[in-house]
C-alpha cells in the first residue's frame, strides 16, 4: 500500500486493505467445537506441493528440523498435507521416523484439528498464509518462522511461536506440543488475531 502511494501514486482513497475474512472463528459456540488439548496428538503441515515455499518447507522439516525435535519426542509423528505430491516428496514418507506424506487432504479442517500443532518452517514467500490463518481458524497453535508470520498478526503476539533458526525451532514446537498451559494460551491469542486482523467489524469494509 505504501509502494503504491508514494512510488507509483495512486490516490490513497482508492487503496484499500482486504486481507481474509474469518467470521465464524470468532464466536464462542465456535470455539467450543474445537477438539480439547487431550484430544489432539501429534504435529502437521499443510500445503500444495506445486508452491515452492511449501516443497522447500516440507525438506526443511524432514532433513533439518524432524530429527531435532525427535530427540526429544521419539514417539512424536509428523503428517505433512498437500494437494500434489510428487515421487521425491512420497519418498520421504518413513513411518519408522514418524514422518508421513500423506498427500491432498480431504478435509483440511480435520486434518488441522487432529493436530496439537502445526509446523510452518518457511524460508521464503509472501502474502498471508492461508495454513497459518486455517491453524487459528480451527484452534490448533503454530511454530512459524519470520517469514511465515509475516504481514499476518499485526505485531500481536502470535499464536503459538516464531523461531528461524533449528534448534529453536524444534524446542518451541516440543514446548508447545508437550505443555498444556502454554498451549492453550496460545490458541487463544490466534482467537485475538482473527478478531484483532480478520474479522469484519476490525476492517472499514462494506459488508456483504
Amino acid at each position: 500500500m505504501q509502494l503504491l502511494g508514494t512510488v507509483f501514486k495512486v490516490d490513497q482513497s482508492l487503496i484499500h486493505y482486504f486481507p481474509f475474512i474469518v467470521a465464524p472463528g470468532l464466536s464462542e459456540q465456535h470455539r467450543a467445537t474445537w477438539p480439547s488439548y487431550e484430544q489432539r496428538q501429534g504435529f502437521m503441515s499443510i500445503g500444495n506441493f506445486k508452491h515452492a515455499p511449501n516443497w522447500d518447507c516440507v525438506q526443511y522439516l524432514k532433513q533439518t528440523i524432524w530429527p531435532l525435535i525427535r530427540q526429544q519426542l521419539p514417539s512424536a509423528e509428523m503428517f505433512v498435507y498437500g494437494a500434489y505430491p510428487p515421487a521425491k516428496a512420497m519418498q520421504l514418507n518413513k513411518p519408522a521416523d514418524g514422518f508421513y506424506i500423506k498427500g491432498r487432504a480431504d478435509d483440511a479442517k480435520l486434518v488441522i484439528q487432529a493436530a496439537r500443532v502445526c509446523l510452518a518452517p518457511l524460508r521464503f514467500g509472501a502474502g498471508l498464509k492461508g495454513k497459518l490463518l486455517e491453524a487459528m481458524e480451527y484452534g490448533t497453535p503454530s511454530v512459524t518462522s519470520t517469514i511465515g508470520a509475516e504481514g499476518m498478526r499485526n505485531e500481536l503476539p502470535w499464536n503459538g511461536s516464531i523461531a528461524d533458526q533449528p534448534d529453536m525451532f524444534a524446542k518451541a514446537a516440543v514446548c508447545l506440543h508437550e505443555d498444556k498451559l502454554s498451549w492453550q494460551e496460545a490458541q487463544t491469542r490466534g482467537s485475538h488475531i482473527l478478531q484483532q486482523c480478520y474479522s469484519p467489524d476490525s476492517l472499514s469494509l462494506i459488508h456483504i
